[in-house]
């Protein structure tokens, strides 16, 4: 039968009489059986407009969520690694999750160190495992000369046995003397190398990072370098473990400047491979020199 929508005043068609939506304006209405002098009613006059505006609303609250979201990160982003937010996180939380980060997300790490706002400029976080690293390495390496040749007489023995394969230098006795006693240092000694050690590592390692940069076309500030050689001296905590510990720092290292090199140099993978050769090539050369 044909009716009129009580709330658009449209005609419509219906079948029955009943509830009913208005193929017009969508509005839920009644309409009356006209034998029973029944008359259309409106039940609900606009459920889509509704709909509409809560799904609208919904959007609108996620939208916030999202907002919000994005102003936290990037607040988090801002103000650096954790470590930069030790004052705010507290020093073992700092420590525990720039480790963390360095080992699962180098190149959030990396990002997040490159656009800090407040730089720190030798961060105490590298430092300390610098100075670690340097207290293993020491300690491993006095163990082993020592074991193997506990007087003088049996570390000269040992170089003579070696007939020319050893270096020339090393045939004068008094050459011999000297690495002996470098080899058994003194209380005073040993601590002047342990307090040095750390910042010379620092020092070398940032002054190879940029060299390698500059040469590469980038112009990463050196700030970033100190920063970064500072960081990645936290893979001298495996040197705990002799050997193993040594060849898996090198790895985690390796691994920490090709990712460092990409984020703060922005080298393609090409550039970047470069650039870790490069560091690993300087690394040698002053190993070679006494100088790492």
């Amino acid at each position: 039968m044909i009716t009129e929508c009580p709330n658009c005043n449209k005609a419509i068609s219906v079948a029955n009489s009943g509830m009913v939506r208005c193929p017009k304006c969508g509005a839920l209405v009644f309409i009356g059986d006209p034998l029973k002098d029944e008359k259309n009613s409106v039940v609900d006059s606009a459920p889509e407009e509704r709909k509409e505006s809560n799904k609208e609303a919904e959007i609108n609250e996620n939208i916030k969520k999202i907002q919000s979201v994005l102003k936290k990160i990037t607040i988090v982003t801002d103000s650096g690694t954790p470590w930069d937010r030790v004052s705010q996180l507290g020093f073992a939380d700092a420590f525990f999750l720039t480790t963390k980060e360095l080992l699962l997300t180098p190149e959030a790490f990396f990002y997040k160190m490159k656009v800090c706002k407040k730089p720190s400029f030798l961060p105490l976080y590298g430092i300390i495992a610098a100075f670690a690293a340097s207290l293993f390495q020491i300690f491993w390496a006095l163990k082993f000369f020592q074991t193997a040749f506990p007087d003088f007489a049996s570390f000269k023995a040992a170089v003579s046995s070696s007939g020319g394969s050893v270096l020339p230098l090393l045939k004068d006795e008094a050459a011999l003397k000297a690495v002996f006693d470098i080899m058994n240092p003194d209380a005073a000694m040993l601590v002047t190398q342990l307090l040095i050690s750390p910042f010379m590592a620092i020092v070398f390692t940032a002054f190879i990072l940029h060299t390698g940069s500059t040469l590469l076309g980038a112009n990463t500030r050196l700030v970033h370098f100190y920063r970064m050689s500072s960081f990645i001296m936290v893979t001298g905590l495996l040197n705990i473990i002799p050997v193993l510990g040594n060849i898996t720092s090198f790895v985690w290292r390796a691994v920490l400047v090709y990712k460092g090199g990409r984020i703060l140099n922005g080298f393609n993978e090409r550039k970047a491979r470069v650039f870790l050769v490069f560091y690993i090539f300087m690394q040698i050369l002053f190993i070679g020199l006494g100088m790492l």
